[in-house]
C-alpha cells in the first residue's frame, strides 16, 4: 500500500484562505453527516470539497465530528493553527 492509498482513505484539510478551509473526504454518507453540522459549511461541486469557515468555532465543530485518525491536515494548514495541532496530539494520548 502507497501514500496515495491512504490518503484517499482519509479526510484531508487544507488551509483555502485566511477565511476558509477545504476539506475532501472520499464519499462516505457518515462523515457527509458530520460535515453537515458544521455552521457555514459548504459544498464546492465542481472542486468537489467542502468548505468551512477559517474560525476556532468551526474548526472545534470539526474536531468535535472526526477521530484525528481519520484526518490528514496539510503541511501548510499544520504549521498555521495550533488548535489543530493540539487535537492531534491530544486524541493520540487517549
Amino acid at each position: 500500500m502507497n501514500d496515495d492509498t491512504i490518503t484517499e482513505k482519509k479526510i484531508t484539510i487544507t488551509k483555502g484562505s485566511t477565511h476558509s478551509l477545504h476539506i475532501r473526504c472520499p464519499y462516505n454518507p457518515a462523515y457527509i453527516q458530520r460535515i453537515r453540522q458544521i455552521t457555514g459549511r459548504k459544498w464546492e461541486p465542481k472542486q468537489k470539497m467542502w468548505i468551512i469557515p477559517y474560525t476556532i468555532a468551526a474548526i472545534q465543530e470539526f474536531t468535535s465530528q472526526f477521530d484525528p485518525d481519520e484526518v490528514q491536515i496539510t503541511t501548510e494548514l499544520w504549521a498555521d493553527n495550533e488548535e489543530l495541532q493540539q487535537w492531534k496530539a491530544n486524541m493520540g494520548n487517549n
